[in-house]
């Protein structure tokens, strides 16, 4: 662990999983602090994902444009929640065939989110202190999560890896192994759970309560090492996260129309940095450019009447890949519970068995695990289930 500015840092060797944790600067010394950290990493090269989280808002405010600047992508949004266990909520209906237990390879097993090596190293080191559970259906392990306790005065235990087959899904197994972990960390003496959702339902049922929210960046090290951004480019790229249209016709003459449309270090481009930047004016700056709209871009900005022309003009649009999990125009709208982004994207006759490639599930299967009835409605009648 070490501090920059501080800026509180971890590094646990090239196989480890390293972390910025919770970064507050200032604008004046953002630049300089995140350029030590970056090269911090790059001099140690991690081989997994380097996380920075932070609180909303963040600090600086444009702290996601100047990460994404210098080669981090954008993350999922946490929602971190807490539970009473002297108050979890237990009479919650569960399949006939399923069972709880105990079982720390199921992490192992293919096919469910959030598998692989998640937590090895804390149940290597600390064996005492992390237990991770299995629920099968009729003898096939079709969910896992983890707890891991802290030690200290406060009687903190942390709920990880809560995740369920798609095929097993909106049966109540979700709630099973997350009720495992609480239920051992409170026969332990523990008194409150912590974790973060990707979907505040299922927790809330069992007595979970939403405390705030935050944001996440990822940096792959080796991607950054293999192309790493100029200073230039980071100007430029934290000029459009500021809509900073002067900035940006000063560094006009340094760039072609053809930097302006390639992918950044993070595989992003320019106009998605525009749109995580809610920076419309980047936007038009860009598209003065030469550079194209994307039918989400348009959508995000507003401009629905050019997002449908998009993919009226090219229909296989709809089926294009984005994000660091690969996911369709269809998945998008199912997260965002925009029901009229779905029809909009349905119109285009979309690939509905397309995957992502973190949860391995269809947008169909990201309308039901997040509660979205009418967008799985409208999936379902297209498909002709």
């Amino acid at each position: 662990m070490w501090e920059a500015e501080g800026v509180t840092c971890t590094y646990s060797g090239p196989e480890g999983e390293s972390m910025i944790a919770f970064p507050i600067l200032s604008e004046e010394h953002a630049g300089p602090v995140l350029n030590e950290i970056v090269a911090f990493y790059l001099r140690h090269g991690p081989k997994k994902l380097v996380g920075c989280w932070s609180l909303d808002p963040p600090q600086p405010l444009d702290l996601g444009a100047r990460l994404l600047a210098r080669g981090f992508q954008p993350g999922w949004k946490p929602c971190w929640m807490a539970l009473d266990l002297h108050a979890v909520r237990t009479d919650h209906p569960r399949p006939a065939g399923l069972s709880v237990y105990a079982d720390s390879a199921a992490a192992s097993v293919k096919g469910l989110p959030y598998s692989g090596p998640n937590g090895a190293i804390t149940a290597e080191r600390f064996p005492d202190r992390m237990r991770r559970y299995a629920a099968a259906l009729d003898g096939k392990v079709v969910g896992h999560s983890a707890v891991v306790l802290t030690e200290g005065p406060y009687g903190i235990a942390g709920i990880y890896d809560v995740g369920v087959a798609e095929e097993a899904r909106n049966q109540g197994i979700g709630k099973a192994v997350t009720l495992a972990s609480c239920l051992y960390a409170r026969e332990r003496g523990y008194r409150y759970a912590l974790l973060n959702a990707t979907g505040r339902r299922m927790y809330e049922q069992i007595g979970f309560q939403w405390i705030g929210d935050g944001s996440t960046w990822w940096l792959n090290v080796p991607r950054l090492a293999a192309n790493p951004p100029t200073a230039n480019l980071i100007a430029l790229a934290e000029a459009i996260g500021r809509g900073d249209v002067d900035a940006l016709d000063s560094m006009r003459a340094r760039f072609s129309a053809e930097d302006m449309r390639a992918p950044m270090t993070n595989e992003m481009t320019l106009m998605e940095l525009a749109v995580d930047s809610r920076q419309p004016a980047s936007a038009d700056w860009l598209t003065a450019q030469g550079v194209p709209l994307t039918a989400l871009v348009a959508w995000d900005f507003g401009w629905k009447d050019r997002a449908a022309r998009i993919l009226t003009d090219d229909p296989d649009h709809v089926n294009h890949r984005f994000g660091e999990w690969k996911i369709t125009l269809l998945h998008e709208a199912a997260y965002r519970n925009d029901v009229e982004l779905a029809r909009l994207a349905l119109s285009a006759r979309p690939d509905l068995d397309a995957k992502d490639t973190e949860y391995r599930s269809t947008p169909l299967g990201w309308a039901k695990h997040l509660d979205r009835p009418e967008i799985a409605r409208l999936i379902e009648e297209q498909s002709g289930l």
